[in-house]
């Protein structure tokens, strides 16, 4: 079975064509999507097109870019919005140093709102991480040292030691087309976990 994990058919250039998108991704064998939220306003239609779709589910969440601009959208509400029977993941949430489009601490803010919501729900949160390796991990061991939740570490993009750190925790990594940028040195080595089971 083919699944696109991490999909944004409400984003503009596809929302407008989303009944042709969807045709071509069936028609050659992806069975399931997970269109991705990265503002509030895109809930509803996000919801709207996995109440539509039977092989497409939702998050709820907020892009770390727009943690400024949401900076009312904490657990409660995203726990409250996850409550849709469509919603299966939280996220995408995290940390971006790399362009800095909203303030770190609301940036780190927002991230643990949405953990504390993962935590509630048991719902994987989708984790969104560049150039912020150090803090991501800071943030993840301290909130699961406060009761497990499941996720995946979106587009990795980081080094070999966060790998390392991200399956110790217990998180999933997901190696996307980003692949033919530097993270192919860490893609070429199996992470620790992987060798120890010999996966």
């Amino acid at each position: 079975m083919f699944a696109d994990s991490h999909c944004h058919l409400n984003y503009k250039g596809l929302a407008e064509h989303q009944g042709e998108v969807l045709a071509r991704a069936r028609a050659r064998g992806v069975e399931a999507m997970l269109n991705i939220a990265t503002r509030e306003s895109e809930w509803d239609a996000v919801l709207a097109t996995a109440e539509r779709e039977p092989d497409v589910w939702a998050t709820v969440g907020i892009h770390p870019h727009e943690a400024d601009q949401h900076p009312d959208v904490g657990t409660a509400r995203l726990i409250e919005r996850a409550q849709h029977p469509r919603v299966v993941g939280i996220g995408e949430s995290g940390l971006d140093y790399f362009y800095d489009h909203s303030d770190r601490e609301r940036q780190q803010a927002s991230f643990r709102a949405h953990l504390a919501a993962c935590r509630a729900t048991q719902l994987p949160i989708v984790v969104h991480t560049r150039d912020a390796e150090e803090d991501t991990a800071l943030i993840l061991r301290e909130e699961l040292e406060q009761g497990a939740f499941p996720g995946v570490i979106h587009c990795f993009t980081a080094s070999g030691a966060f790998a390392d750190i991200a399956l110790d925790l217990g998180f999933y990594i997901s190696i996307s087309g980003i692949v033919t940028f530097k993270t192919r040195r860490t893609c070429r080595r199996p992470p620790r976990a992987c060798r120890s089971t010999g996966c």
